[in-house]
C-alpha cells in the first residue's frame, strides 16, 4: 500500500472512531456524576476529599482494572478506623448500580481529564523528609514501573502516583508490603516494597504527594 493511501486510511479510521470516543466519554461523565463518585473523588476526579485518590488523568487501563476488581471483590485492604469498614466499602456498595460498560466509560472519561494540583500538606513537609522520599523512591527502583518522579508509568496498567494524597499513597504501599492488597499488578510490587521501612513509605508518600503533574 502506498504511503499516502495508508496515511489517508489511518486518518479515516481515526475520524470514524472520534464520535464513539466522544459518546463513551459523555456516558462516563454521566455515570460519574450520578452514581455518587463525586462525593469522594471530587468534581471531575481532581479534588478528592479525605484520603481518597485523585482519579483525573489516571491511566484508563489501570482505572478499569481497579473498578472491575472492586466490583468482583478482588481488591481488599485495611479498614478505616473511623468506620470499621474497608476503605473501598463505599465503592463496593454502589457497584450494583453500574455494569461493565459503565465502568469502561467512567475509566475512559476520567483518563481524558487533566490531573488536579497536589493537595498541600498541613503542616508542610520538612525539606529533609522530601529529600529522603526522593532518595528512597530512586534507590528502591520504583521508577522502573512508575517512571521518573511517578509521572510516567512504563505500562498502561501501572498508575500515575505523583500528586496523589499522601495518606492514600502510604496506605497503599503499606497494604502491598504487608500483602493485604494483592489484586491486579500489586504482586509485582512485593519484591520492591518489602524492602521499604515505615519511614521510607512515609517519606516517599510525602514527596510524591507534592509533585505537580498538572504542571507537566
Amino acid at each position: 500500500m502506498r504511503p499516502i493511501f495508508k496515511s489517508l486510511l489511518v486518518a479515516a479510521v481515526t475520524l470514524a472512531a472520534l464520535p464513539a470516543l466522544a459518546d463513551a466519554v459523555e456516558d462516563g461523565e454521566k455515570v460519574y456524576k450520578t452514581k455518587t463518585c463525586m462525593a469522594c473523588h471530587g468534581i471531575k476526579g481532581a479534588r478528592p476529599v479525605l484520603s481518597y485518590p485523585m482519579l483525573a488523568g489516571q491511566n484508563e487501563k489501570y482505572l478499569l482494572t481497579q473498578l472491575k476488581d472492586i466490583k468482583a471483590g478482588k481488591r481488599v485492604g485495611s479498614n478505616d478506623p473511623d468506620t470499621g469498614h474497608p476503605y473501598v466499602q463505599g465503592m463496593v456498595d454502589i457497584m450494583h448500580l453500574v455494569d461493565d460498560n459503565d465502568l469502561k466509560n467512567v475509566a475512559k472519561y476520567l483518563s481524558q481529564l487533566p490531573p488536579g494540583k497536589p493537595k498541600a500538606m498541613d503542616p508542610p513537609p520538612a525539606p529533609d523528609l522530601l529529600a529522603a522520599g526522593e532518595k528512597a523512591y530512586n534507590s528502591l527502583g520504583c521508577k522502573s514501573c512508575h517512571g521518573k518522579d511517578g509521572m510516567k508509568p512504563t505500562a498502561k496498567n501501572y498508575p500515575f502516583i505523583a500528586g496523589l494524597n499522601a495518606e492514600y499513597l502510604a496506605r497503599q504501599m503499606t497494604e502491598m508490603r504487608d500483602k493485604v492488597r494483592v489484586n491486579g499488578q500489586s504482586k509485582l510490587m512485593f519484591g520492591t516494597i518489602k524492602k521499604a521501612s515505615d519511614e521510607d513509605i512515609i517519606a516517599m508518600s510525602a514527596w510524591l504527594s507534592q509533585l505537580n503533574r498538572a504542571a507537566e
